[in-house]
């Protein structure tokens, strides 16, 4: 990359040369390089890559307008971190879900700091909502069969574990 700075001729040129340089405009400057190669069109993981960090990023500057939320981020918040960073965190990582099963007593935890609104319990019977006691997420099965079970946060993630009985 070369910059062009005292020549009357090149100031204020931009466009390709030949099929082999580019002439360009970089702050106030212009800068001589080589011609850009041309990307690969971009996979479905890509593209969902992106959409995850656009909905991440549509959070995080939503939450941090909410003085509620701006405040709950910054609390949780790592140091040399701001309310922005930890709410884009939580938004584009999903909340790691563990759920155990004892005495038909479904007992839902997650790891981390997300902060979990609901977690909807559905079985071929019927659909509810499990109860937050202390830390954890319970809920009481009645009958046997394949549990869904579904923990949504505030960011709007939603994790899905399914269980055979």
């Amino acid at each position: 990359m070369a910059i062009i700075e005292n020549n009357i001729i090149m100031r204020g040129a931009s466009g390709k040369h030949a099929d082999q340089m580019v002439l360009r405009q970089r702050g106030g400057k212009t800068v001589l390089c080589k011609m850009p190669c041309a990307y690969p069109p971009k996979t479905a993981k890509q593209i969902a890559n992106q959409e995850r960090f656009k909905r991440a990023n549509d959070f995080a500057k939503a939450a941090v307008k909410d003085p509620e939320k701006k405040a709950y981020y910054k609390s949780i918040a790592k140091p040399h971190q701001t309310a922005f960073n930890a709410a884009f965190q939580d938004a584009y990582n999903k909340p790691e879900v563990t759920v155990t099963l004892k005495d038909q007593t479904l007992t839902i935890k997650t790891k981390g700091k997300h902060r979990i609104e609901k977690v909807k319990i559905i079985t071929p019977s019927k659909t509810g909502l499990a109860v937050l006691k202390n830390d954890s997420w319970e809920y009481e099965l009645k009958g046997n069969g394949p549990v869904t079970v579904q923990v949504y946060d505030i960011a709007g993630n939603i994790c899905t574990k399914e269980l055979r009985l």
